[in-house]
C-alpha cells in the first residue's frame, strides 16, 4: 500500500514538473529567469524518476545506477535554485561566481561516481543498507545553504517590493516543503523507511503549477525589460488578469504613487473619475486621456489590453506620457502665430492707409484746387453759382480733413499694443453720459490682434446707446482669459421688447463671427440694452472683416 502511494506521489511530482517545465520552455517569455526555473523543474524530474524503481527488487549495481541518476538532480538542484533566485531578484552574478557555485556540485557528484575508490561519499553502500560519508554531508550542507540563501533573496526582494506577495509565498513554499522533508528524513527524526523528499516534491510541484497557471508567474514577466523601462521618461504599468500590478517603472511610481503588488482598487483610484468606470477585462479608456497632477504636470494616459488566441485577457498595459513640454511648444507656437497675425494685420492696415491717402486724398485735393481755379477764373456774378461753388469747396475741405483724421486714426489703432488702450481711449471720449470700465484678468500683447474688433464693436454700441437708448449710464467690462476675451456692454436705457438688428448691430455680429466669436444681445422694455461678445484668442489668419 505504501509503495503504491509513493508511486502516485512520484508520478504526480514528475507530471506536474514536466508540464510546468514544458510550458515555461515553449510558452513563457524566453529569458534567463524562466530558463533557470525550467532547469529546476527538470532536475526535480531527474531526482524523482529513479525513485519509481527502487521499491522493486534490484541488485547492488542496479541500485547504484538508480542512485547515480537521482543524484544528478540532488547535486544540482540547490545551485540551480540559487541561480534562479538571483536572476528573479535581479542580482547580477559574474561568470566566476556561477562557475564556483556549480563547480562545487560537480565535485560532489564526481566524489559519488568514484566512491568505490575512497568511500568518502558512502561509507557503506549495499542493497539492504546505505551509510553516508563526510562528502555526502558536506554536499547536503552546501545544498541547504544554497536553498536558504535563495529564499533569503526572495524575502529581501519582497521587502523592497520587487516581488509580488503571492509569488514570493508560492516560491518559498516550493523550496521549503522538500527542504524540510529532506531534513527530517536525513536527521532520523522521522522513521519511515523511505526518503520523504521525492513525495514532498509532489506538493511543491503543485505549488509551482499554481504559481504559473493561476497567478501568472512568469506569464506577465517584464524582468528582462526592466533596465530599459526604468530608464525611459514615460511611465509603464503592467497588470495581470486579476488587476494586480506586476510591474510599475520609476516614472509611473512617481506620478501615480503605485507599486508592484498593488491591487485593482488602488489602480482604479489612481485615475480618479475615469478609473471609476474601469472594468478589468476590457479597455476602460476608449481614447487617450489626460490627467493633471498636483504638481501641475499634465500626463497623457493610454491603455492596452493583451488577449490570447481565444480572446481571453492575459494582461493590461498602461502607458503614461508627460505632455507638459508638448503644451509649452503649443503655447510658443500660439504666441508666434499671434505675433505673425498681428504683424500681418498691421501691414495690411498700413497698406490700406497708404492706398487711401494716395488715391482719395489726391482726388479730393485736385477737386479743391479746381474749385479754387473756377472761383478765380469765373467772371459771373450770379449768386447761385457762387453758392454752389462755396458749398463744393466746403465739402471738399471737410472731406480732406476727415480723410486725414481717418488715416491718422487708423494708424493710431494699428499701433495699439493692448486692448485696454483702445477701450479706455474710446470710453474716455464720451462726454454725454458716464461710462464705467472694469478690466478683469490681465491684458497682454497676445490679445492685441483683437483690439481693432473690440474697438469697433464698442464704438458701434456707444453710438447706438447715445442715439436710441436715452440712457443715463453705461458699464463696460473686459474679461481676459487664457483662451478667449469677453466684452460686456450694459446701459440703463429704455430698452425694447423686440430687437431689430440694424446696420450697426449687423456690423458687430459680422466682425465677431468672422473672427470665430459669438455675440449675444438682450433687452426688454424698460430694462436697458445688453451686449455680450466672446472672441477666441486663436483664429485663422484672414478671417477678420
Amino acid at each position: 500500500m505504501i509503495h503504491s502511494l509513493l508511486s502516485v506521489a512520484y508520478l504526480s511530482a514528475i507530471g506536474f514538473c514536466l508540464y510546468t517545465s514544458c510550458w515555461l520552455i515553449l510558452r513563457a517569455n524566453r529569458n534567463r529567469v524562466t530558463g533557470a526555473l525550467a532547469a529546476c523543474q527538470i532536475l526535480v524530474i531527474i531526482w524523482c524518476v529513479p525513485q519509481l524503481f527502487l521499491p522493486f527488487p534490484v541488485d547492488r549495481e542496479m541500485k547504484y545506477v538508480l542512485y547515480g541518476i537521482s543524484y544528478i538532480g540532488i547535486s544540482f538542484i540547490g545551485p540551480a535554485w540559487l541561480i534562479f533566485s538571483c536572476f528573479y531578484c535581479r542580482r547580477n552574478l559574474n561568470h566566476l561566481t556561477r562557475d564556483l557555485i556549480f563547480g562545487i556540485s560537480v565535485f560532489d557528484y564526481s566524489m559519488f561516481l568514484t566512491n568505490e575508490s575512497h568511500h568518502l561519499f558512502y561509507l557503506v553502500f549495499e542493497v539492504e543498507q546505505v551509510v553516508y560519508g563526510p562528502v555526502f554531508y558536506f554536499h547536503m550542507v552546501y545544498t541547504y545553504s544554497c536553498v536558504l540563501f535563495g529564499m533569503l533573496l526572495l524575502l529581501m526582494a519582497f521587502r523592497r517590493k520587487q516581488v509580488a506577495a503571492v509569488h514570493m509565498a508560492l516560491l518559498l513554499l516550493t523550496a521549503a516543503v522538500p527542504f524540510c522533508f529532506n531534513l527530517l528524513y536525513l536527521s532520523g527524526l522521522v522513521h519511515t523507511g523511505f526518503d520523504l523528499t521525492p513525495p514532498a516534491f509532489a506538493l511543491s510541484s503543485f505549488f509551482m503549477l499554481l504559481a504559473v497557471f493561476r497567478y501568472d508567474f512568469p506569464d506577465v514577466n517584464v524582468l528582462a525589460f526592466e533596465p530599459i523601462l526604468e530608464s525611459i521618461a514615460e511611465g509603464v504599468i503592467v497588470y495581470n488578469k486579476r488587476g494586480e500590478i506586476m510591474y510599475c517603472n520609476q516614472s509611473a511610481r512617481r506620478w501615480l504613487g503605485l507599486e508592484a503588488g498593488d491591487g485593482f482598487d488602488k489602480l482604479k483610484a489612481a485615475f480618479g473619475q475615469a478609473g471609476s468606470k474601469m472594468e478589468l477585462n476590457r479597455e476602460f479608456l476608449s481614447e487617450t486621456m489626460e490627467l493633471t497632477l498636483q504638481e501641475g504636470e499634465r500626463i497623457r494616459v493610454k491603455q492596452y489590453i493583451h488577449r490570447n488566441k481565444k480572446g481571453t485577457m492575459c494582461a493590461g498595459t498602461i502607458l503614461l506620457s508627460n505632455v507638459e513640454e508638448y503644451y509649452k511648444r503649443i503655447q510658443q507656437e500660439r504666441e508666434l502665430a499671434v505675433s505673425s497675425q498681428r504683424l500681418a494685420i498691421e501691414q495690411e492696415r498700413n497698406r490700406i492707409a497708404q492706398e487711401v491717402h494716395d488715391t482719395a486724398g489726391h482726388t479730393l485735393t485736385m477737386i479743391h484746387s479746381l474749385i479754387q481755379l473756377i472761383r478765380l477764373e469765373s467772371r459771373t456774378d450770379q449768386e447761385p453759382l457762387k453758392g454752389y461753388l462755396d458749398q463744393a469747396q466746403g465739402l471738399a475741405s471737410d472731406g480732406i480733413r476727415n480723410l486725414r483724421l481717418a488715416i491718422n486714426h487708423l494708424r493710431q489703432e494699428a499701433s495699439w499694443e493692448l486692448v485696454t488702450q483702445g477701450v479706455r481711449q474710446l470710453t474716455g471720449s464720451v462726454k454725454e453720459i458716464p461710462v464705467e470700465v472694469e478690466i478683469q484678468g490681465e491684458d497682454g500683447p497676445e490679445y492685441s490682434h483683437l483690439s481693432m474688433i473690440l474697438y469697433e464693436c464698442l464704438r458701434e454700441a456707444i453710438t447706438n446707446c447715445l442715439k436710441y437708448a436715452k440712457a443715463l449710464r453705461m458699464d463696460v467690462i473686459v474679461k481676459f482669459e487664457k483662451e478667449q476675451v469677453s466684452l460686456y456692454i450694459f446701459d440703463d436705457g429704455q430698452g425694447c421688447s423686440q430687437i431689430t438688428e440694424s446696420h450697426g448691430i449687423r456690423g458687430i455680429r459680422k466682425r465677431v463671427e468672422q473672427a470665430g466669436g459669438q455675440v449675444r444681445i438682450f433687452s426688454a422694455e424698460g430694462e436697458g440694452f445688453q451686449i455680450y461678445i466672446r472672441l477666441p484668442v486663436m483664429f485663422k489668419e484672414g478671417e477678420i472683416g
